[in-house]
């Protein structure tokens, strides 16, 4: 058992990798602005571009999952992100960056389709409902290391100097994992798509990772434009509010670990969490607050407890997911499917939410930005609620 979760930690440290290349460009994308002369739109497009792969390619890549194998999966995935990585590192121009950009996308599609798979099989049935909640941190807990390396980093070396060395790292894990003997893991070599309840539960989310990319990803440019503060403090900010999002995971994870399995516990958890979201994600942007001495502290104290709160629905998303899949078995094709599927979904709504949120601060303002995340937070609850639905009577 021992040398199974050291295995599932360390897949899991992989996606968290894979996950700070978003973080990497959010913290330098006011740089990026400047020096490239992008427009705000365009430089959450840029930021999103890394989901690209997912949202165009991700439940082909669960069907095509089982075919080709996960340990080839993820070491195709690390090789894309290293080189895409050393592209963008030397990229003279914005058509160079946003290739490259878009390159790094397919190695992550890669990478995140393939580690939770991985895990799925390795893990018993006890412990699979609280490895996939681990799994699910994999996103805000990268986004919290990138922004805060690439945070520090900023005062001591240039930003193609940073990207470069965030491509060595993909690379020498990669080079790692061909030294050694690694015992493939994954779905048979067989297709079979996931249930309805499956589908309509990875949809969830995806509302989930659009509000969440488009909050997380536009405070640095908020914090700096409108509190005025500096470039480093505000990536460090956004790192730490990212990482306050373990706290709500764990106490999700406590929950599953105690046998969490009624529906109608776990639907008033997720409508909890996420009303306490809107609310906070409103005071976040309340332009009043700006006026106030400690603006950027109060602030940033209620991104943290923003993201405490949203981290909770996501692990039992994950959990529940094998179930909602309809997989039998721990190897049941399904759950490659299924994980594409979610990937599909999910990088669709990060690659659309900073782009989205540029334009919805562009015409109406920061607070704006408040109001789309609490209308998003609501599709993801009616689509959960449906889900656990189609799921229960799946199983009359």
């Amino acid at each position: 058992m021992r040398n199974s979760w050291s295995r599932i930690v360390g897949l899991w440290l992989v996606g968290v990798l894979a996950a700070a290349q978003l973080a990497k460009m959010s913290s330098l994308a006011p740089i990026l602005r400047e020096s490239y002369g992008l427009t705000l739109p365009q430089t959450g497009l840029l930021i999103s571009l890394l989901e690209v792969g997912g949202g165009l390619f991700g439940f082909a890549a669960g069907l095509a999952l089982g075919r080709v194998g996960t340990r080839r999966f993820l070491l195709a995935g690390l090789g894309l992100l290293a080189a895409a990585g050393m592209l963008e590192a030397i990229a003279v121009n914005v058509p160079l960056l946003f290739s490259a950009r878009a390159i790094e996308g397919i190695g992550y599609l890669l990478v995140v389709t393939a580690a939770p798979t991985m895990i799925a099989a390795i893990a018993s049935d006890a412990q699979r409902g609280t490895a996939l909640a681990l799994w699910s941190t994999f996103v805000p807990v990268g986004v919290a290391f990138g922004s805060a390396v690439t945070g520090l980093a900023l005062e001591l070396a240039s930003p193609r100097i940073i990207m470069l060395g965030w491509a060595l790292v993909p690379a020498g894990i990669a080079i790692a994992l061909l030294a050694r003997r690694v015992e493939r893991t994954g779905a048979r070599p067989r297709l079979e798509l996931p249930a309805l309840s499956g589908w309509v539960s990875t949809l969830s989310f995806g509302f989930y990772t659009t509000y969440i990319c488009a909050f997380s990803m536009l405070l640095p440019t908020f914090l700096i434009e409108r509190m005025g503060i500096p470039v480093s403090i505000a990536a460090a900010i956004t790192g730490a509010a990212s990482l306050f999002a373990l706290a709500g995971s764990a106490y999700a994870a406590r929950q599953l670990h105690h046998g969490l399995e009624d529906m109608r516990t776990v639907l008033l958890l997720i409508t909890v969490s996420l009303a306490a979201s809107c609310l906070l994600a409103l005071l976040v942007f309340e332009p009043h607050i700006a006026q106030l001495p400690g603006a950027a502290i109060l602030s940033g104290a209620a991104a943290m407890a923003f993201m405490v709160a949203s981290g909770i629905a996501p692990p039992l998303i994950f959990a529940r997911l094998p179930r909602m899949a309809g997989a039998e078995t721990a190897d049941s094709p399904r759950i490659a499917t299924v994980n594409g599927l979610i990937t599909q979904f999910g990088a669709g709504g990060a690659l659309i939410g900073p782009p989205l949120g540029g334009v919805v601060v562009t015409r109406w303002g920061w607070l704006a930005l408040g109001v789309a995340v609490t209308l998003l937070a609501f599709g993801m609850l009616v689509t959960t609620v449906l889900a656990e639905m189609l799921g229960q009577r799946g199983r009359r």
